[in-house]
Formats: structure tokens, sequence, C-alpha cells
């Protein structure tokens, strides 16, 4: 036991950080090191670990949604307009998290936000699956996103401690491989569920179900993840050190863009299926499992090939990809099996997108500005991440199909693709200093 203990250790640094972030190690050193360092030696086995937490707050709290609408629709009484109100109320409540995170990260161990999140989040998966309204639905909706905001902002950088910078892009694509791995399974137990049930009307289950096991992770983060106790910082310079990374202002652009394009993606994705592309619910469900499929290969072999190409370019290359799978969709292309894999080609694309994020900031900012920088953008991140689904939901009420909802989806994703595309490769490493301000 003790070699597991030690294998699930996070070391903290005494920077000034403190409780904003544990360090990563020094860039310099990291960059001195580069491909020669033996990439067995990155601590999997807690890299994984801390990734499920994803898990909990963008698959659980987030995505499951959208697998399940077809099925608490019409026992709830919701409308299109409202299923676009509970992908915007998940963001809002995320975007609330975020502003917490960032403005408490000095003050706050971050494993401390992120069991926190944890915690919220299970109590809206819990509220959610003993719902009995839609006002309950949006209670528990708002809480499995606020939660979220304290999981995502920590994992990354607690996950990635001690990984070198040229090994980052493969680390942290392990978050988001995670998730795609827990988007395949929710899907298939769905239908197991529904199978053995006799009706694919059953969707409770599946949310208590969630909450168990983001229990049990909350239980093993706990025994097994060790992090000192850090020292207290009272300001880390999020926007000034956002200001110092090359062409940041288009990839805030760029952000805002993805943000419409995944917060409004999935959560319609089912109702599409069955409504415009003639898809029964049991194909409309797996096709889920599809891009969770894809999502988990995708997010693996777009973080090693940052590594070699660059972030901007892969982060291009992935929204590129995203925006065709939209016209796709918007198109009514007559071909069940194009839309499965435009579908399973969006999850390897853009659920990269968040882990390419994070990787590029952690390469050009300080460690200890890691949470607010990123939080810095989120805050640019969460207000389109609001409107998304609600003028996603709006359209599909008012033109009666989600053609135009889907085409509006191409064209933020081509947009984000556009601002990345233009940015030069950055060759600098991370300062080792926050800036002040």
């Amino acid at each position: 036991m003790g070699r597991l203990r030690d294998a699930f250790r996070v070391t903290p640094a005494a920077t000034g950080l403190g409780d904003a972030v544990p360090t990563l190690g020094s860039a310099a050193a990291a960059d001195a090191v580069g491909d020669g360092v033996d990439f067995d030696r990155v601590r999997w086995g807690r890299v994984v670990l801390v990734a499920f937490s994803g898990v909990v707050s963008h698959i659980f709290g987030r995505a499951t949604i959208g697998v399940l609408l077809p099925a608490m629709a019409p026992e709830l009484g919701l409308s299109d307009t409202l299923v676009g109100a509970l992908g915007s109320t998940n963001m809002g409540a995320y975007f609330t998290g975020v502003v917490i995170v960032t403005f408490s990260a000095g003050r706050v161990e971050p494993f401390t936000l992120l069991r926190a999140g944890i915690v919220t989040s299970t109590i809206g998966l819990v509220v959610v699956g003993t719902a009995s309204s839609p006002f309950a639905v949006v209670i528990g909706t708002a809480l499995a996103g606020l939660g979220g905001g304290g999981i995502w902002l920590t994992a990354p950088v607690i996950a990635s401690e001690g990984v070198p910078a040229a090994r980052r892009g493969a680390a942290l694509g392990v978050l988001t491989a995670t998730m795609g791995a827990a988007f395949i399974g929710v899907p298939l137990a769905t239908a197991a569920m529904r199978n053995v049930a006799g009706s694919d009307a059953i969707w409770r289950p599946l949310w208590l179900g969630e909450a168990a096991i983001s229990i049990l992770l909350l239980v093993a983060l706990t025994l097994f993840v060790r992090v000192g106790r850090t020292e207290r910082v009272d300001a880390v310079g999020g926007l000034a050190a956002l200001r110092q990374i090359q062409g940041w202002k288009r990839t805030v652009v760029a952000y805002m863009a993805f943000a419409y394009t995944t917060s409004s993606f999935a959560n319609f994705l089912g109702l599409a299926l069955e409504r415009d592309h003639g898809f029964d619910r049991l194909a409309a469900t797996l096709v889920f499992s599809g891009m969770g499929a894809g999502s988990m290969v995708g997010a693996l072999a777009f973080g090693r090939l940052s590594d070699r190409m660059g972030r901007p370019a892969t982060m291009a290359t992935v929204m590129a990809i995203s925006a065709c799978t939209g016209v796709v969709l918007a198109a009514r292309v007559p071909n069940a099996a194009i839309i499965v894999a435009a579908v399973v080609v969006f999850g390897g694309a853009s659920f990269a997108y968040p882990s390419l994020t994070a990787t590029f900031v952690s390469d050009h900012v300080a460690d200890r500005t890691f949470a607010a920088v990123l939080g810095t953008m989120t805050m640019f991140y969460g207000p389109v991440a609001v409107i998304g689904p609600a003028a996603s939901g709006w359209l599909a009420d008012r033109t009666g199909n989600f053609d135009a909802t889907y085409g509006v989806i191409a064209v933020m994703a081509l947009t984000s693709c556009l601002c990345m595309a233009t940015m030069r490769r950055s060759r600098s490493t991370a300062p080792q200093q926050a800036p002040t301000g």
C-alpha cells in the first residue's frame, strides 16, 4: 500500500502560489530534459485517477443530459426552448463556479476545490435523478454545472504535476480520453438498462448510478491522492498573465466560439437524430457511445500531435473537423453511416479542444498562475456557453427542425479554426514569475 500511496502523491511547490495550484515543475527544467524524459516515468496511475474527476463534471454533469433528454422530455413536459434553457443553466452555473474558483484560488487548496466540486455535482445528479418537475431538473442541472468549475480549473494542473512540457499534451489528453471512455459507457449502460426493463423511457436510474460512482471516486481521491498544504497568496495575476500570451485575443475569441459549439452540439443531438434523421431511440442513444469512442481516441491522438506540431495548429485542425461535422447534420445528408461517422469524428476532434487549451495555457504562463489564467479565459467562455444552448433551442422551435441550429454551430467552429490557424507557433517557455496587476 505504501507504493500505491507514493504513486499517487502530488508534491506542492513553495514558490508562493499557495492554495491556487500545485507546481508542475520548472518549465525551464522540463525543456532542458525535453524528449530525453522517459515517457513511462509519468505517473499515469495518478493522472488517470484525477482525470476521472473530469468525468463527473463533463460527462455525468453535462453530456448525460443529451443522452437522456429524449426520454425525460415527454415525461416532464420539456419543450425545445426549455431543453436549451437546461443547457444554458448548466453552463451558467459552471461559469459561476469558475468565478468562485478564480477568486478563491489564492486562499483555498486546489485539492479542496476539486473535492468540493465533486460533492456539489453529485448532489445535482441526485436531484435530477429524483426530479418530478422541470424546476427540479433545472436546480439539479445547475448544481451539476456549479461543481464543474471547481473540478475543471484544478484537475488539469494536479494531473500534470511533474510532467515535462514535451509530454503535457499527451498527459492532459488522458483527461479527455477518460471522459471519452465514460461517454461510451453511459449510452451503453442506458441501452442495457432499458433492454432489461423492456422500456425505452428509463432514465432516472442512470442519474442515480452516476451519483454513486461519483461518491466512490471521491473516496478514492481522498484515500490515494496526497497533496500537501501550500502557501497562501492574495492574487495570482490572471488577466496580466493572459495578456502576455502571444495572440491571446485570438485565443480567447477561439475559445468563445468553441463554447457555442460544444454547449449546443451534443445537447440537441439525440433529438435531432430522432426527429430530423429518422433514427429510433436505441440507435440515437448508441450514437453517443460512438462519440465517446471518438473522443477517447482523438484526445490521445491530438494531444500527442500537439506536442509535435504545436498547440495552435492542432487546435485549428480539430475545429475545422468540427465545422465539417456540423455541416453534415445541417445538410441532412441522407446516409445514416455518414451521419454516425460525423458524430464520431466530432467526438474525436472537439473533445480534445479543452485539454489542448489547458496545455496551451500551461505552456505560456508560470505554474502558479495557471488556475487564474484558465479561469479568466473561462469568464469569456462562460457567457457564450450560456447563450449557445438557449439560442439553439429557440432557433429549433422557430424553424421546426435542427438544420439552422447545426448550421450556426458549424459557423462558430469555423470561426474558432480561423482564429487559431492564423497564429504563429510560439517556442517560448513559461515564465517562472507570475506577473502582478
